[in-house]
């Protein structure tokens, strides 16, 4: 009988060439048959619908579990297709080498192939644990959105309006229940970091890395009313706060009585926010929080709050004043202590890993979470998490607005209405 060999008649280098050849198809096949059934055996419980229902819903989290069997098995039986394959090649393993298919290529591309499946297994529990949100409890939110031409980078909103500022411009949306982009605002402008709406002069104020700018909500072009880059932006009834490295501008009142009012204080100021409860703003410096208040006089400052480092956003609310510290986590006073002149901070710390922005709805605290999505904290009678959501993958805006929440995510090109 004609033998099957073809390598019998062959130099033992073009052998050994092909046994590399082989070990190398394996340790490229083993791996890349492990990867698609990680992609494949995603756990469906992952996915998040378009929109969820209305309403929230808690569901325990699942941990990412040990998969280092499975995925150990699957490259064990990659191993051995690479071996069965060398087996059909061969004239049953008579080789000048001596190393046989089935008692050599097989146990040996069996092994690598379970040892490349343990550790392909390894490193997709350790990415599953790093992306894991870190509460027990996983809440689904009702939510709808409106269609952007790019993520948004901030929000504000007032009565039925929402503007947004993303790298393509400036864009309002309505706030109803389908909510619905509208015109677009100061398209001419770049580099934009953050915007408000005063309701009472009915205009749009935007700082940018530049220069501060006012336009009017419905038409007309953007005239400059302020130089320097702004870091830090907030609105009241008709009053518009900025901060340019250390230097505060207020401008209040509308036409004859319009008056603006500078403050240098002792610190760059990274965050601002109008209290509606207390009549006064607030101003996050590099390790504190200050009370800004304005009279006839002018700009002064007042209480002062410790923080253990600046603040990325602030948010008050009738019993609480918060912030948000980043990779610092949460930090927030109530303000019946801070009558009597007594800080009794209250602190949330790793959940989440950073804290972009913090809003309240009643005495519900909802936070940005970045990439661990959107986290619901309760700080009375004791600062807890109550659950995150992964529905919206890189959260890093959120703002109350009528009892629903408004939610900016670098993933999406829409701005989201939250229903809690």
């Amino acid at each position: 009988m004609r033998s099957l060999s073809v390598f019998s008649p062959l130099p033992l280098r073009f052998v050994g060439a092909r046994l590399i050849s082989i070990g190398l198809v394996g340790s490229v096949c083993i791996p890349a048959l492990s990867g698609s059934l990680a992609a494949w055996a995603a756990p469906l419980s992952a996915q998040q619908p378009a929109a969820a229902r209305s309403g929230s819903r808690s569901e325990p989290v699942r941990g990412p579990g040990a998969r280092a069997g499975w995925y150990s098995l699957i490259g064990a039986a990659a191993g051995g297709v690479m071996a069965m394959g060398f087996y059909a090649i061969s004239d049953n393993g008579s080789r000048a080498s001596g190393c046989k298919p089935l008692s050599c290529a097989l146990p040996f591309l069996s092994v690598s192939g379970a040892v490349s499946g343990l550790f392909i297994a390894r490193e997709l529990d350790a990415g599953r644990r790093a992306h894991a949100p870190r509460t027990r409890a996983r809440l689904n939110f009702g939510f709808s959105e409106a269609s952007l031409l790019s993520a948004p980078t901030h929000i504000d909103g007032r009565d039925s309006l929402i503007a947004v500022v993303s790298d393509s411009g400036t864009q309002l949306v309505s706030a109803s229940a389908a909510p619905k982009a509208l015109r677009r605002r100061a398209s001419g402008l770049t580099g934009l970091r953050q915007v408000v709406i005063v309701p009472l002069t009915g205009s749009l104020v935007i700082g940018s890395g530049t220069a501060l700018w006012e336009t009017s909500l419905a038409s007309g072009p953007a005239a400059r009313i302020g130089d320097g880059p702004v870091d830090a932006l907030a609105a009241s009834g008709d009053a518009v706060l900025s901060a340019v490295g250390r230097r505060l501008r207020l401008r209040r009142g509308m036409g004859a009585t319009q008056r603006t009012d500078t403050l240098l204080l002792s610190g760059s100021v990274s965050a601002l926010v109008y209290d509606e409860t207390a009549h006064l703003w607030w101003a996050a410096l590099d390790s504190t929080l200050v009370q800004i208040v304005a009279d006839s006089t002018g700009l002064r400052t007042g209480m002062a709050l410790d923080a253990p480092t600046g603040a990325r956003a602030i948010t008050t609310s009738a019993g609480w004043i918060a912030a948000a510290l980043g990779d610092a986590g949460i930090i927030a006073w109530r303000r019946e202590s801070l009558a009597g002149g007594v800080q009794r901070p209250v602190r949330v710390s790793q959940e989440p890993r950073f804290a972009y922005d913090l809003a309240f709805v009643g005495d519900a605290l909802y936070v940005a979470g970045g990439v661990d999505g959107l986290y619901q904290l309760s700080l009375s009678p004791v600062p807890r998490v109550l659950g995150s959501s992964r529905q919206f993958p890189f959260a890093t805006s959120v703002r109350a607005q009528g009892g629903v929440v408004w939610v900016g995510d670098r993933t999406r090109q829409s701005i989201l209405r939250v229903t809690p």
